[in-house]
């Protein structure tokens, strides 16, 4: 590791904003900004970068023009190409760019790639490099350690440095407006080779408008659905049988129980976003307490001329008016008089935002807290700290969010950490904020007013770089403020003298805090001690607290802290239990703190079940194919409140489909539609064996039988029950909000769904174990009906009343992607949320597609639109042979 004591070099690029957890930098404000010495500026101007895939190897083998062949692993032979109008000088020029699979092989003439750290590498070239010229194509060749299926793998903002040291973005790199919502394009991206597979196991069809249709054959409009139609579904739900109507143009008064009440205003405040105000002498909404109703359950009662709400608490209430916002179609100023009995399946409906790889402020934050709370969502998992960043201020320890908050061209990290993921030079964009104190207390409030639970969660031993690298630089202002040894070591989290050699599954060799120093626990308890004092202060105790405990690297191997606490007898006595010592360690601080420990499961796997608290929170997120249903029941037989975090269907930063242009990683699965999130059945997941597929779309197998995948396996046992249910939304690929969305929804509509209501068609779970594979007859022809009717309910309901709603309150979302069959002599139109609007291009402009024509090619383009307006779907084109004509199938 680096000398601690090393004096940093580095220039301050970013100004605090006092009292705010905004961040302000030189390059935001020309006041402050100073004129570069070099020639940054018109490198950055002028220089057109292309970065091309030129062929991806799923078997290895990757080759550089020179001949040299790379390794056996999944790789891609890629290249910058660099141009200009003008001359540019390039020697003694850098660029540095975000790679998210490290380079591995790198050609040596006249410019090479080093990888820093991270994802972050440079671009060097040889101190004779010749200028670039107008009209050259100069290429710089390398072999990338992994396949790049998607555009998601390749970051915006690479960034010149001059001898001066001047850093500026170089603009040809930069996202720009894509024409359909919630994604970008990068200009710098040539279209990916074919064929788009991991490997040459990888089955997964690529999407086509033929595939699209031909998986939603069977997807229809239910327009009775829409009217009586609540998400999620209650658990009964009775229609007035004359058809009466309630109008709401007088809108409501609210009466009755004064504690049930004085609980509704966020709901209240739903409804008149919607239309329907709050008045003196409107329609009654008597609300009143039946202690006979359980947690969160609620009636609902509408006629023709009043609301009435039973609930036994102000949760189950403050969900009553939000069904009854649910009946609400915009539009329309009336809802059916009907009669709603509900309760939740689970507990515990989470949803996980992660602001640590990029940072979403308050703002965005709340506006996710309203659509939780409007879906019956009611735990928010917020990831507060990863190795890109610490974003939340502790009191006492400043440099955490000084530092840690912030992504900058300081090698040194003394004023800021790497850029990663695409952030620039400057502290600026997504790459740096953080929540203040105060931020994070109102935030609090404003989830508990809505019935979220917020879950704060700072990754621990692993995914730590920022507060490892943060407390790594507090030691050297300390040290050369003149400041003793011990006090500025005080919070070290790492070993100076440690000469381990590793790198984490993001490609950091320095992320895993030092779990066998005694600063550390001083490092967590000072944090644990603050976090419950923010709570306290909100008036909205600390329940849960996540460890992370994921991923740890092979850290430690060579510290001589460890060496001294694994021969001290205090401690473990094995270097690879040290791992589960940290985890029984911190987790026992929580519990003794009145709070649950969470971590994800994997970590929770390495230790003594005996050495942790009596109540732990396991989130599951292997995969199906690798063991996530085995280890769901094992966690859960322990006692232990386990939450799937299953990735097949519950990562939202997947893709929605394979395609080039979709957003996010695709490490556990290329495709997790809506759809395939809708048909899950939380409580029997051997049973999705049946139907779902793994990562290369081949069979799946789960052998839940005693003994099956390991000796000590066994189902899960009668009377245990899985804790909840939780979505996931990695923003290392999310920089914005409109792509947030575009990740979030709809596939959020069907976590609701499925955390809050059990399908008539879900299997129950066989408690004596069964081993299930593809096509199992368990999910017959019945099933797959009854399956395929309930989505055409629910996405009819999705596509005439959220969307809506979602677009009114500022959100973007996915449309889905126009599909196609053959019938009746044309082509017809499938869509998975059927009713959208359906627009097609033949060469002339958008139209509606009943009066579209095709070109002279014959070609058109489909798109689908929630209004003529917008916004629009990613459009595809389709072929149409003479005499054919498009037309809608619904």
């Amino acid at each position: 590791m680096a000398d601690l004591r090393k004096p940093g070099a580095a220039i301050a690029l970013v100004a605090l904003v006092a009292g705010t957890g905004a961040l302000s930098s030189p390059a935001s404000a020309d006041a402050q900004r100073r004129a570069p010495a070099g020639d940054a500026a018109t490198i950055g101007a002028e220089l057109d970068l292309t970065y091309r895939v030129r062929a991806n190897r799923g078997e290895g083998s990757c080759r550089l023009p020179d001949g040299r062949v790379g390794g056996e692993q999944p790789c891609a032979e890629a290249e910058i190409v660099l141009s200009t109008s003008r001359p540019l000088a390039l020697a003694g020029r850098d660029i540095y760019f975000s790679q998210v699979d490290p380079v591995a092989l790198t050609s040596n003439d006249g410019a090479h790639v080093e990888h820093i750290n991270g994802d972050l590498h440079v671009l060097r070239f040889a101190s004779d490099a010749p200028p670039l010229q107008p009209g050259e194509n100069r290429r710089i060749p390398f072999v990338v350690g992994g396949v790049i299926l998607t555009r998601a793998k390749v970051m915006p903002n690479y960034y010149v440095v001059d001898p001066q040291g001047d850093a500026v973005i170089i603009d040809s790199t930069r996202e720009v407006a894509s024409d359909y919502q919630g994604r970008k394009a990068l200009p710098h991206l040539a279209p990916l080779p074919r064929p788009l597979r991991q490997s040459s196991r990888d089955l997964t069809p690529i999407e086509t408008p033929e595939l699209v249709g031909a998986e939603n054959r069977d997807v229809s409009f239910v327009a009775e659905a829409v009217d009586s139609g609540i998400i999620p579904t209650p658990s009964q739900v009775e229609r007035d049988p004359d058809g009466a109507r309630l109008d709401l143009a007088r809108g409501f008064t609210l009466r009755g129980d004064a504690r049930l009440t004085a609980a509704l205003a966020p709901a209240m405040a739903r409804l008149e976003a919607l239309g329907v105000p709050q008045v003196g002498d409107g329609i009654p909404l008597v609300v009143q307490t039946d202690p006979a109703l359980g947690p969160e359950a609620y009636r609902l009662r509408i006629t023709g001329e009043a609301v009435s709400i039973a609930a036994s608490d102000t949760a189950g209430a403050f969900y009553a008016v939000q069904s009854l916002a649910a009946l609400m179609r915009p539009g329309h100023r009336d809802v059916p008089a009907l009669a709603v009995e509900d309760s939740p399946r689970f507990g515990f409906r989470g949803l996980h935002l992660d602001i640590a790889r990029n940072f979403h402020g308050p703002e965005t934050i709340r506006a996710l807290i309203d659509q939780m709370a409007a879906y019956k969502l009611n735990r928010l998992h917020l990831h507060l700290a990863d190795d890109e960043g610490w974003r939340l201020a502790i009191e006492g320890l400043p440099e955490l969010t000084e530092v840690g908050a912030r992504r900058c061209h300081d090698l040194e990290e003394d004023e800021c950490l790497l850029p990663q993921l695409g952030s620039g030079p400057l502290a600026e964009g997504s790459g740096s904020g953080y929540l203040s104190a105060e931020d994070y207390v109102g935030l609090l409030r404003y989830a508990a007013e809505r019935q979220v639970e917020v879950i704060p969660s700072l990754d621990m031993p692993g995914h730590s770089r920022a507060a490892v690298r943060v407390m790594d630089a507090r030691y050297r202002k300390l040290i050369a403020a003149g400041q003793p040894e011990e006090e500025a070591a005080r919070f070290l989290l790492s070993d100076p003298a440690d000469t381990t050699r590793y790198r984490s599954i993001q490609h950091y060799s320095d992320n895993t805090i030092n779990v066998c120093r005694p600063s550390t626990y001083r490092f967590v308890g000072h944090v644990l001690d603050r976090l419950i004092a923010m709570h306290e202060q909100a008036g909205a105790p600390l329940e849960r607290y996540h460890i992370g405990a994921d991923e740890t690297a092979g850290a430690w191997v060579e510290s001589p802290i460890c060496r001294e606490l694994l021969a001290s007898g205090e401690g473990p006595s094995k270097l690879e239990d040290l791992g589960g010592y940290f985890i029984a360690r911190v987790a026992k601080m929580v519990a003794d703190g009145g709070v649950i420990p969470a971590a994800w499961s994997d970590g929770l796997s390495h230790v003594d079940p005996a050495a942790l608290p009596d109540r732990v929170q396991s989130n599951v997120w292997g995969t199906l194919a690798g063991g996530g249903a085995l280890t769901a029941h094992r966690h859960a037989n322990l006692g232990w409140d386990v939450v799937l975090s299953i990735p097949d269907a519950l990562y939202f930063d997947m893709p929605y489909s394979a395609h080039p242009e979709e957003g996010g990683y695709d490490w556990a699965i290329r495709r997790a539609p809506t759809r395939k999130l809708f048909s899950m059945m939380p409580g029997n997941l051997p049973a999705l064996a049946a139907y779902w597929r793994d990562r290369d779309e081949r069979a799946l197998t789960i052998d839940d039988r005693p003994g099956g995948g390991d000796a000590a396996h066994r189902p899960l046992d009668e009377g245990r029950a899985f804790t909840g249910i939780q979505g996931h939304l990695w923003t290392e690929t999310i920089r914005d909000r409109e792509t947030l969305g575009y990740q979030l929804f709809p596939r959020m509509f069907a976590l609701a769904e499925r955390a809050w209501h059990r399908p008539s068609w879900e299997v129950p779970y066989d408690h004596s174990g069964a081993r299930i594979g593809f096509g199992d007859p368990l999910i017959g022809a019945d099933r797959r009906a009854a399956m395929a009717a309930d989505w055409n309910r629910f996405a009819s309901i999705i596509g005439a009343k959220e969307l809506p709603k979602l677009a009114a309150s500022g959100w973007s979302f996915r449309l889905p992607t126009v599909g196609v069959v053959r019938a009746d002599g044309g082509l017809q139109t499938r869509v998975a949320i059927p009713g959208l609007l359906i627009q097609c291009d033949g060469g002339t402009g958008w139209t509606d597609l009943e009066r579209c024509a095709p070109g002279p090619d014959g070609k058109v383009q489909l798109r689908t639109a929630l209004t003529a307006d917008g916004p629009y779907g990613r459009a595809f084109t389709v072929k149409i042979a003479a005499g054919e004509r498009v037309t809608r199938a619904e």
